[in-house]
């Protein structure tokens, strides 16, 4: 479909005239009617924009006709379908907990991930004096076990085990996370932390000058860090 048609087919479907079209634009009423009436895609393409504003569509859309169609329910996946069902059913604190876990997925893949090489068996210690993910527990720098594995990361300095759930369901309960050995991390990171003597897997949120230790599982309140607090890092969470 042409460029002219298009324009004149949605007009009728927005049901506006050529005269408002031709105010809009700020385009002579008879030079708008002589271009449509040609069917020709000759069309300045300052004037183009202008029709396309005021139609509200995409320039895109008025131009080529193997413009990408809307997604459409029946474009949709059975599995999408059946996501959006059940978005639907549960209640605000459920949405919550779901729309954070996309938008750290959405994040996690807008970064390049640590590559794992399924071929290279590396030794890399992993702490069995949990991290917690819930209270806080002491941590003992000697406990640790040298393992082999090619699940580890490159970056990965060591492993460490988490107790608790209140990272779920991101990091579940009893798994082991590896970490790459820092003194700090950016806000939005999750890291493992030493506060006051005691280790917590937790993110790190640093707002308004406020610093908090922050949990994935909402059961959890945020721990804020007060300036009398001994906060240190021990290292950043490779989430994978």
């Amino acid at each position: 479909m042409s460029f002219n048609k298009k324009v004149v087919k949605l007009l009728k479907d927005k049901k506006k005239t050529k005269a408002q079209l031709a105010k809009a634009a700020g385009i002579p009423y008879t030079t708008l009617d002589s271009m449509l009436k040609r069917d020709s895609d000759a069309a300045r393409l300052a004037t183009i924009y202008k029709i396309a504003e005021y139609l509200d569509v995409g320039v895109e859309e008025l131009v080529f006709d193997d413009y990408a169609k809307k997604i459409t329910k029946t474009e949709l996946t059975e599995s999408e379908l059946n996501l959006i069902e059940n978005y639907r059913l549960i209640d605000e604190r459920g949405k919550n907990s779901v729309n954070a876990i996309i938008g750290y997925e959405v994040s996690r893949l807008k970064n390049t991930p640590a590559r794992i090489s399924s071929e290279t068996v590396r030794k890399i210690p992993v702490y069995l004096s949990p991290a917690a993910a819930g209270a806080p527990l002491p941590i003992l720098a000697d406990d640790y076990s040298i393992v082999k594995t090619n699940e580890a990361p490159d970056e990965a300095s060591f492993g460490i085990k988490i107790s608790g759930d209140s990272m779920e369901p991101i990091i579940a309960d009893a798994s082991v996370v590896w970490v790459k050995k820092q003194e700090t991390v950016a806000s939005g990171d999750v890291g493992i932390f030493v506060l006051n003597g005691e280790s917590l897997c937790k993110k790190l949120e640093f707002v308004d000058g406020v610093c908090k230790l922050v949990s994935f599982n909402d059961k959890y309140k945020p721990i804020e860090v007060l300036e009398s607090d001994d906060l240190r890092v021990i290292g950043r969470v490779i989430l994978q």
